[in-house]
């Protein structure tokens, strides 16, 4: 036994070292602040949004996200857990699978909360109870390759904005084309793109090798036609 063991052992059990908890996708609950240290970019994580988010071009923006330990982390997990679908979108569907599938769509909702809405909320001025307290998503992983799904055509996602968060490098094509605005995101290693649905129609190039991984969500505000906004 080493002598840390030893003087370990002899101290009251209160005043023992407590062993550092293991973070881990599923622990956001257990330590927030430990989480989000260890899989949220700084500079995004400490709301310096004015700092971090750029502007791709009219209404796009691109700002790190998540760390590389997220990224690798969500990869190998979408990996082992999923039960990858082809038909969930009826005109345009992706090879992907739903964040609540995988047991991770309350944490990721937590993630759009904290950091994710509140830049849209910034520069677009969204203003009222039911862009604070009424959104919604449609959260899932997408996989395109050149021997599977390599692109995706041109459409609008039912949303009223959409993040696409690029979760892997290793790969060559790719990416989210705007025709309207003539532009291409391709965010890589956690790094997130923001747009509107109905202004900015948009596709997924094709992926010619390896395999892109990509983190969407669909934003909405509930119940929109409703008086109520519960």
């Amino acid at each position: 036994m080493s002598p840390v063991s030893v003087q370990q052992e002899q101290l009251p059990q209160e005043c023992r070292e407590v062993a550092p908890s293991v973070v881990t996708l599923d622990t956001w609950r257990d330590n927030w602040d430990a989480w989000v240290n260890k899989y949220i970019q700084p500079g995004i994580r400490e709301g310096y949004f004015d700092l971090v988010v750029e502007q791709l071009h009219d209404d796009i923006y691109h700002f790190p996200l998540f760390t590389y330990e997220f990224c690798a982390e969500l990869i190998e997990h979408t990996e082992q857990k999923a039960n990858w679908t082809k038909d969930r979108h009826q005109f345009y569907p992706t090879n992907d699978v739903l964040l609540s599938d995988l047991g991770l769509q309350q944490m990721y909702r937590r993630v759009l909360e904290v950091f994710c809405h509140p830049v849209a909320r910034m520069h677009w001025k969204l203003e009222g109870d039911r862009w604070m307290n009424t959104m919604v998503d449609e959260s899932f992983v997408a996989r395109y390759k050149a021997e599977e799904q390599q692109s995706l055509a041109v459409h609008s996602d039912f949303s009223d904005y959409s993040f696409t968060v690029g979760l892997n490098t290793d790969f060559e094509g790719g990416g989210t084309w705007f025709p309207r605005q003539q532009i291409l995101a391709n965010p890589r290693g956690g790094y997130c793109t923001l747009f509107p649905s109905m202004t900015h129609p948009h596709g997924g190039r094709p992926t010619i090798r390896g395999t892109r991984y990509i983190l969407v969500s669909f934003c909405r505000r509930a119940n929109l036609y409703t008086d109520n906004p519960g």
